[in-house]
């Protein structure tokens, strides 16, 4: 499989198993939304510098995510 294909079928897969709406994806990697649906639907690939907007995206939403999961603890455990 050329590299570009695989590139692409590993976006469409992250992007499946993170569960995140394709707009939510795509704000936060800043990309558009047209853009990425070329890449699922197998129109166009993505360059490597595109996936790793998408990775660096998911990273910080994990982050945002887990400092959210921390300031619950701190409640239940204040309360």
């Amino acid at each position: 499989m050329a590299q570009p294909e695989k590139l692409r079928k590993g976006v469409a897969e992250v992007l499946h198993e993170s569960e995140l709406p394709r707009t939510l994806v795509a704000k936060d990697a800043e990309l558009g939304r047209a853009t990425l649906e070329s890449w699922l639907s197998g129109l166009r690939n993505p360059s490597p510098e595109s996936v790793a907007q998408i990775a660096s995206a998911l990273e910080k939403r994990a982050e945002r995510l887990q400092r959210l999961a921390a300031k619950l603890r701190k409640l239940l455990a204040e309360s």
